[in-house]
């Protein structure tokens, strides 16, 4: 089946398709059997000081096998922000944008704040004249909209929509159907039969320092070691850091058409409008991630090996290809559906919202914890 916007409508109409999936098989950059860094994550309250890394086991072709996460569905989201971002920078999408002006740092928008525009930075700032954003109409207007009216969202954030978000601080917490929104969009990588490969670490010093030696170098008296300084003779790092090295890394990207389906907009014409472009929107975020490339951070990049591409996944019946499934089109497809918002009577915010940063974040900014 070709992708199309017509495609995508009858598709999310069709009550037996559940949605769209694609897997990719992943490979280290350095070639099969090169070692990869996993991201590493705080250690609990009370558990001994180290990164720690998220291992787990899994079924396959009946055998089990040992996994550990090379990127969560969060990080995906952002990776998917990002090249959403980017098309709206080159002028290639339009979408409804909160932008913050932040000391040092430049412009930032709320597909770049952790919880988009529901974030608490968004929250406290100003608009331009000096108006609280929370007493906004369109602050109001994001508070009251639901999983059953989600025509604000729509119109003033659907990437949460899309990706998900829950408006934590804003008071509307009693009503269940408020501020709470699932993700229709999630992808991850996970190495597969991955095995552990501890890193060992140590410091040439060209001047030939004494690590032992101490001196006070305007911050008291203290080994130079502990200054960043001396030779550290190579050994197993005390902090115990790892690579992994695997059979191979698996990219799995979803969209759940049972999410959009459960979102409403004001009628079925309406309704069926905005899921088609949400739907698309979705597909040309993840379609955009894979083309982005595998570069996760440092020692830790990935090339496709192979993939089945885009599959129809639907209830009682073989899987079927989505063929055609490419950025350009998916471009098309997301600018398609957004020129029947005026027929449908769907509204959509083309200009940003500029937001002034509260004055005591700016204070804080720059500040370390003790």
């Amino acid at each position: 089946m070709e992708f199309s916007l017509d495609t995508l409508s009858n598709l999310m109409t069709d009550s037996g398709v559940r949605g769209l999936s694609i897997t990719r098989q992943l490979q280290p950059l350095g070639g099969r059997g090169d070692s990869v860094a996993p991201p590493t994550f705080a250690q609990a309250e009370g558990e001994e000081k180290g990164p720690r890394y998220v291992w787990s086991e899994r079924r396959l072709d009946d055998e089990m096998v040992k996994t550990c996460l090379l990127d969560s569905p969060a990080s995906q989201a952002n990776r998917v922000e990002e090249a959403l971002l980017g098309f709206v920078r080159s002028s290639a999408l339009t979408l409804p944008l909160h932008r913050m002006d932040v000391p040092h740092i430049g412009i930032l928008t709320d597909l770049e704040l952790p919880h988009r525009a529901y974030d608490a930075a968004v929250g406290t700032a100003r608009l331009a004249d000096g108006t609280e954003w929370k007493k906004s109409m369109v602050a109001k207007q994001l508070r009251e909209a639901s999983r059953k009216d989600a025509r604000a969202l729509l119109e003033h954030a659907p990437t949460i929509l899309v990706l998900g978000g829950w408006d934590s601080h804003s008071g509307t917490a009693a009503n269940a159907w408020q501020g709470r929104h699932e993700k229709a969009v999630w992808s991850k990588i996970v190495a597969i039969d991955a095995f552990r490969m501890d890193r060992p670490g140590g410091r040439l010093d060209p001047m030939g320092l004494p690590s032992s030696y101490k001196a006070d170098l305007g911050d008291g008296t203290k080994k130079l070691v502990d200054q960043g300084l001396g030779v550290v003779p190579p050994a197993m790092e005390k902090l115990p850091r790892l690579s992994i090295t695997m059979r191979h890394a698996e990219q799995r990207s979803v969209i759940s058409f049972g999410v959009l389906r459960n979102l409403g907009f004001g009628g079925a014409s309406k309704d069926n409008v905005a899921r088609d472009f949400l739907a698309g929107l979705g597909i040309l975020g993840l379609v955009a991630l894979h083309r982005s490339g595998g570069h996760l951070r440092s020692e830790c990049d990935l090339v496709c090996e192979r993939t089945d591409g885009w599959q129809i996944r639907r209830d009682d019946a073989p899987d079927e290809a989505l063929s055609g499934v490419t950025v350009k089109r998916a471009l098309e497809v997301v600018k398609e559906a957004l020129d029947r918002f005026p027929s449908a009577e769907l509204s959509y915010r083309s200009e940003p919202i500029d937001l002034k940063i509260h004055e005591n974040l700016v204070a804080a900014m720059g500040r370390s914890e003790s």
